[in-house]
């Protein structure tokens, strides 16, 4: 329950009403009005809220602290009008089965509350005038100022002052904050990012708390990216840090990641790599991505320019057999390789953020190996046939069609809503059309037959499929570009339709090291060293 009142408030009565016999825990904050505030002494509060707006954010704020942490039962109040010193501002109380629960739930309370409610109050100062301040704004302490906290970084020629104006400037999403986006996060806040949006539908759990350097044993149970973000301001209450507790799907990638300077994959599954790659690279923005198997990382830079991409990598390769085969999620890794990879995503943001990124980068593959000490980088090889980074795709990108991923993508439900569409089936090498898994009439082509695909998608509207969706994405997506409008991906691929058939799934006992090995045979100079 969220309330604002311009009467005081009654600490007594709103506990009373926190009374139930299934909490073993009451924890309450009350919020008073003291007698100085940034250094000034105060004589008076005046709080005045736009009332619509911050009932409704206030309500989603309590909803969303007992959604985190289920069987915690939260009140809030905030006082408007005139307050004198040591009356109640803010008071917040939290019934729950146990105290851990009602501590993570309170304290997110009061950090949204400070972030998201339209309150303002007027200071009253002996001898001044009153002065209007937003409550959401924290009034830092004087010593905290760019020009001290950036002191270091700044005096370093390669950054200087302009250096950190584009640092400031700079509006990054890390996506995944685990191993690898904590310590990535962690670095790129306190370097001064201006703004960064971190998104996971995880809560930490005790599993976590070795590798992943953001969190507390006092913090299980609670959305990573309400405490990550909580953590970051404490670190750097300069720059913007804002969570997103979900998943990156085919239906958000596109807003997650359009009009970011930069991008950071830290998760832990192809899937999401490869739906993060794409979606980055039609918005036009560089990714940064590393993976982590043991005591072995990856690095790679990937430059929506730049051939050479995800997709060439793993040349051959839908995301869902990989995953069969090297899903990170869940394997033993030595926490030192997740956080020395995670410090590698947030150096080379930084540098391509201050323009120092060398061009070869953005074409390498540089892999580290904490077990013997050793560091190389691979060339990434273009496939010319690729359908993302290919000649043909690079042509169609600089084309003047502007492509709406969510116009391209469509779920199982809006196909049979927009009917009727041709259905493409996109077939792999060696693979032919499983009629019992395929939607019915559906035509089954070589994914690499792109003169013939052309051909149908010009003749009347398409829908593409193929096994797992990343293929017909790329391809709906070229194929939009240059100018076939009425052309569709079908997100899920055709296991959205028909759950997939075990005997599809790689062979499980296709490891890191044979992953490394398939690098090192592709290499143009396998055996530099850095």
């Amino acid at each position: 329950m969220f309330g604002l009142t311009d009467q005081p408030i009654d600490s007594a009565a709103l506990h009373a009403k926190l009374a139930r016999a299934d909490a073993g825990a009451c924890v309450i904050f009350e919020g008073r009005v003291r007698n100085h505030h940034g250094g000034k002494p105060v004589t008076l509060l005046e709080y005045e809220a736009f009332d619509e707006l911050a009932r409704v954010e206030g309500a989603a704020i309590v909803e969303e602290a007992e959604r985190a942490h289920p069987g915690s039962f939260v009140t809030c109040v905030h006082r408007t009008g005139a307050l004198s010193i040591g009356e109640i501002a803010v008071w917040i109380g939290v019934a729950s089965a146990h105290r851990h629960a009602g501590f993570l739930a309170c304290r997110q309370v009061i950090e949204e509350i400070k972030r998201q409610l339209p309150v303002w109050k007027k200071e009253h100062h002996p001898g001044e005038e009153p002065q209007w301040v937003n409550c959401t704004v924290e009034v830092l302490p004087s010593r905290l100022s760019p020009e001290n906290y950036y002191e270091r970084q700044v005096s370093l020629p390669e950054v200087g002052p302009p250096g950190q104006t584009a640092l400031s400037a700079a509006d990054v999403l890390v996506a995944g904050l685990g191993g690898l986006g904590c310590p990535a996060a962690l670095y790129l806040a306190t370097s001064g990012v201006g703004k960064l949006t971190l998104v996971d539908v995880g809560k930490v759990e005790v599993s976590n708390l070795h590798r992943q350097v953001l969190f507390t044993a006092d913090d299980i149970g609670a959305f990573k990216v309400a405490v990550g973000a909580a953590r970051l301001r404490q670190h750097n209450p300069l720059v913007q840090v804002e969570g997103l507790p979900a998943d990156v799907t085919a239906a958000n990638v596109a807003a997650l990641v359009t009009g970011r300077t930069a991008v950071l994959d830290c998760t832990d599954n192809f899937a999401t790599r490869f739906l993060l790659h794409d979606a980055c690279r039609m918005a036009g923005v560089p990714l940064i991505s590393a993976a982590v198997y043991r005591f072995e990382g990856e690095l790679n830079l990937f430059s929506p320019a730049t051939p050479g991409c995800l997709h060439c990598l793993w040349s051959g390769q839908d995301a869902a057999a990989l995953e069969a085969a090297n899903n990170c999620s869940g394997e033993p890794v030595f926490a030192p390789t997740v956080g020395l990879m995670g410090i590698m995503q947030a150096a080379e943001t930084l540098k391509l953020l201050l323009g120092l990124t060398p061009a070869a980068n953005f074409k390498q593959t540089r892999l580290v190996n904490l077990l013997d000490g050793s560091t190389c980088a691979i060339e990434r090889n273009a496939d010319p046939a690729c359908v993302v980074c290919g000649p043909d795709a690079v042509q169609s990108a600089s084309a003047p069609h502007g492509v709406d991923i969510s116009s391209v993508m469509l779920t199982a439900e809006e196909v049979i809503a927009r009917a009727p569409l041709r259905t493409v089936a996109l077939l792999e090498d060696g693979e032919i059309l499983d009629a019992g898994k395929a939607p019915a009439a559906a035509i089954g082509i070589p994914v690499k037959d792109l003169a013939h695909l052309r051909a149908l998608a010009r003749e009347r509207p398409t829908l593409l499929a193929c096994r797992y969706g990343i293929r017909s994405a790329a391809l709906a997506r070229l194929l939009r570009r240059e100018g076939i409008d009425q052309v569709y991906s079908l997100i899920g691929g055709l296991a959205a339709i028909h759950p997939r058939d075990s005997r599809i799934a790689a062979d499980r006992g296709f490891r890191r090291h044979e992953i490394l090995s398939t690098h090192e045979k592709n290499a143009r100079d396998p055996s530099r060293n850095l």
